[in-house]
């Protein structure tokens, strides 16, 4: 087997091929071929097409099939989905055609329904002669693996340990903000311009307080949970704003499309994703250099030249190109996996999950990302993101003060919370804005009050995790007893698979922690009104 098998790659060499050689069952390998194959502590076997021809022992013993069987069936019955198996077979048969031999790794079905961890290689039995079919050698990789992601765990949570100092430093920073504003309120408690100078910062520091929170979530779930329609070209210009100042030495060249697809999304992650490839391009500047951030509308066709699966259609394209020292292809290859970094041990900066999370984020949203680099000639990087429908788009979301327009009512609106404070805060702007206030410390309470006086309740702000009964089910116990009544879901965690379930059950909207009075009135009056539109929609809304 040594004398006729590349060792690594397991591509044969033709001068090695005994006459009649490793050419399938028509004519089959010589019997001293035949014997190494035998013998072979891989599994391999051997394709015609998709057709399993030959395949040794320890293929067999490996798939739980019985020796023989296998000859005639299609390679498909190995893989879970068909998904999986078109992708594989279009990622080995692409480097096949480029270099002669490929790998993939995969997660292959036993025959008792079990599977098992496996790096695929494939190779042309004939160089020369594609028709002549593959070898196909298959390794159990489920201990590596297995170590692999043990590995990776300890990474993470000592990932999370600094991750956790660094985002309690930023709340304690943002506290200390908002404690310095009250005591100073206290003393120029007689001035009311003072007062109002305290409220207008305290409030920003909420606000940022909330996003950070917001960002912490995104990165804890690694998904999309606030979307609405965006604008890339604001998204861009706004995270340009936040990274211009912190490296004065590089220049930096925008240049934005014109008329491009909105874009349903996250800002906030979108944003992370932008950031990310940003400070990694100055990082790569070491003496300084440009940055140049580019957009533009493309179109993907059924036919591309993509190594990997994209769904054809419109896309925006962000490139962010830097003229930095470069990567070779071996980091290339390396750069989206999970604390790879090509920095020193020690330094601590950017060290870990940057464009991991880059890629997931992006995945997440539909798109794609792909680097050109070359040592010394700098990078690019292109992040491709779903074009939506512009005629269906739910309104490009732009930045902007809140309106002043507080509507105001007089129903009765039931607010269930188990946080006194929430209650009390909930109790004053109800009343500030003329409505009738019910408060429930909990599911049950709220169930209680909900059968006594909902002929009379316009509406319930209903929070989501409370002791006793928690929101979801009190949810579905004041639908038994009133099925058209309207709930408004308010609660800290951002839209999960969850929220989504009950909105898609007959609950009217989502309002996240915190929120101020102006946002929450509109989105009463809205609900009572009868104006919130789709349910669904009703996530792009607060």
């Amino acid at each position: 087997m040594a004398e006729m098998y590349h060792e690594e790659t397991g591509r044969p060499e033709p001068d090695k091929i005994p006459p009649g050689g490793v050419q399938g069952s028509t004519p089959m390998p010589g019997e001293t071929a035949m014997t190494a194959l035998d013998r072979s502590p891989l599994g391999i076997c051997i394709l015609k097409g998709n057709i399993i021809d030959w395949a040794n022992p320890a293929f067999y013993e490996m798939t739980g099939h019985e020796p023989g069987s296998l000859e005639g069936k299609e390679a498909r019955i190995f893989y879970p989905t068909l998904k999986e198996y078109e992708r594989v077979s279009r990622r080995l048969m692409a480097e096949v055609n480029q270099t002669g031999s490929g790998t993939a790794d995969t997660r292959l079905f036993r025959k008792d329904n079990t599977t098992f961890d496996c790096r695929v290689r494939a190779a042309r039995m004939d160089p020369g002669d594609f028709s002549q079919g593959l070898m196909i050698t298959a390794s159990d990789i489920t201990e590596i693996r297995s170590t692999q992601i043990q590995k990776q765990q300890a990474q993470k949570m000592e990932a999370i340990g600094v991750l956790a100092g660094g985002i309690s430093h930023d709340f304690n920073n943002l506290l200390m903000g908002i404690q310095g504003h009250l005591s100073l309120m206290r003393i120029n408690v007689n001035r009311p311009n003072k007062v109002g100078h305290h409220i207008e910062q305290m409030a920003k520091l909420v606000e940022t307080a909330a996003e950070l929170t917001g960002r912490l979530l995104g990165f804890a779930r690694g998904g999309k949970y606030q979307i609405s329609t965006l604008d890339i070209n604001q998204v861009v210009s706004m995270a340009l704003n936040i990274f211009e100042p912190t490296r004065g030495e590089i220049t930096i060249k925008e240049t934005p499309g014109e008329s491009l697809y909105p874009v349903n999304g996250d800002h906030s992650q979108l944003e992370q994703v932008l950031l990310n490839l940003m400070v990694n391009a100055s990082q790569a500047m070491i003496d300084g250099g440009t940055l140049t951030v580019a957009t533009r509308n493309i179109k993907v066709k059924e036919a591309n030249n993509y190594h990997f699966e994209v769904i054809p259609g419109p896309y925006v394209e962000i490139l962010i190109r830097d003229t930095g020292m470069g990567m070779d292809d071996a980091i290339q290859k390396k750069i989206f996996d999970p604390f790879f970094s090509t920095k020193e041990p020690g330094d601590k900066k950017g060290r870990g999950l940057g464009l991991s999370t880059v890629f997931g984020i992006v995945k997440n949203h539909g798109g794609f990302i792909t680097v050109e680099s070359q040592p010394g000639r700098g990078s690019s990087f292109r992040v491709c993101l779903p074009g939506a429908d512009a005629q269906n788009a739910a309104g490009v979301t732009k930045s902007g003060a809140e309106p002043s327009r507080m509507p105001k009512g007089t129903e009765t609106v039931l607010l269930v919370d188990d946080e006194q404070e929430v209650l009390e805060v909930g109790k004053g702007f109800l009343e500030q804005l003329g409505y009738k206030p019910l408060l429930a410390r909990n599911g049950i309470e709220a169930v209680e009050i909900f059968k006594l006086y909902h002929d009379e309740v316009a509406l319930v702000v209903l929070d989501l995790l409370m002791p006793n009964m928690d929101g979801k089910e009190a949810f579905f116990e004041m639908r038994r007893i009133a099925p058209e009544v309207k709930i408004l879901v308010s609660t800290g965690f951002n839209v999960d698979l969850e929220v989504e379930a009950l909105l898609k059950s007959g609950c009217h909207g989502f309002l996240q922690k915190p929120f101020s009075m102006g946002i929450f009135s509109r989105k009463v009056r809205a609900i009572i009104d009868g104006r919130a539109g789709d349910r669904t929609a009703s996530l792009n809304s607060h």
